[in-house]
């Protein structure tokens, strides 16, 4: 199974937990609660992992737990050169994910596989043409800012001012479903920043500068010099840490007129409450996780042959606190 393959090695050292959300705020493990597509697709809001490996474990675990077929929304640099020119053509039919077990996908750093996973280039009319023809999509609105996070930015959501994508979504009464990414972030030790590599002597700020430069920015409204595409300097901490992706309660567009600002944002602000509170509630259950350290974890899953367990889910549904 190509989506298998695709993402094997990564399950393999971050062992990821998936849970779900129901209408009344209760976190369930699995994907059980999420809503199923009515009049308009489903929208799924991700923060971006430190590196950027987490679109193809989302896809991977809704497709398969769930038989959803999500279009991912990459950035241009991901899905090649000709990818970031020609993106307005990348948008196809339905269930373009490949399982046939062809394409160069097996290797998980190819931009093969992120088109093999469905994914097309981030453009606005790549993501208005998935919700016009009623295509679920991921999107990662903090894109490069959040996977080239500083030292003091783990699990922040470092999104534009622009609220266009829950305009756009509203458009199409699309159902907004949050998710909450933890664990890339406590798998480094970021020691430079890359703002400040961009200041670094002999030459070497000016060649990292130049090389952003012309890396093309996957935002309509920025030149490539306003994206930094300049990843920090970090070592990994050995074995990479437990991952968890929590999927909020899912949010209605139904009742939002994409042409009221206030509303849009108001909308935008609670997408934000949501995957804040997924943060919150992963950072305080998974102390209590008896295999969050990753040698004992992959060295029970390799003799168990399953997934190690993890923190009871009751940790996860503390009082929800009510930020409207």
């Amino acid at each position: 199974h190509t989506i298998e393959n695709s993402v094997k090695p990564l399950r393999r050292l971050t062992s990821p937990v998936f849970f779900s959300t129901d209408k009344e705020g209760k976190r369930r493990k699995g994907l059980s609660e999420l809503p199923t597509q009515n009049e308009g697709p489903l929208l799924f809001v991700a923060n971006h992992q430190f590196g950027g490996l987490d679109l193809g474990m989302i896809i991977a675990e809704l497709v398969e737990e769930r038989d959803l077929w999500v279009r991912g929304l990459a950035h241009p640099i991901a899905m090649g050169v000709a990818g970031a020119i020609n993106g307005g053509e990348q948008v196809a039919s339905r269930r373009t994910i490949r399982t046939d077990g062809n394409g160069d996908n097996n290797n998980f750093f190819s931009t093969d596989r992120f088109k093999d996973f469905g994914a097309v280039v981030v453009t606005p009319r790549n993501y208005y043409r998935l919700m016009q023809t009623g295509q679920n999509a991921l999107l990662f609105p903090g894109g490069v800012k959040e996977v080239f996070h500083g030292k003091d930015e783990a699990y922040k959501l470092i999104w534009p001012e622009n609220v266009d994508f829950v305009r756009t979504a509203a458009r199409f009464n699309a159902t907004i479903v949050p998710i909450s990414a933890l664990g890339a972030a406590d798998s480094v030790n970021i020691l430079i920043d890359g703002p400040e590599i961009l200041k670094l002597p002999f030459g070497i700020g000016e060649r990292a500068a130049n090389s952003s430069a012309n890396i093309v920015s996957a935002r309509f409204n920025q030149n490539n010099t306003d994206e930094l595409f300049q990843p920090p300097f970090a070592l990994p901490k050995g074995l990479p840490a437990r991952h968890y992706f929590v999927f909020g309660e899912a949010i209605s567009t139904d009742h939002i007129d994409p042409k009221d600002k206030d509303g849009c944002a108001k909308l935008y602000k609670a997408v934000q409450d949501e995957m804040n509170r997924g943060f919150d509630d992963v950072l305080y259950a998974r102390k209590e996780d008896p295999f969050a350290d990753t040698a004992r974890r992959i060295a029970y899953e390799q003799l168990a042959g399953r997934a190690a367990p993890t923190f009871p889910v009751e940790l996860l549904n503390r009082k929800k606190v009510n930020t409207t």
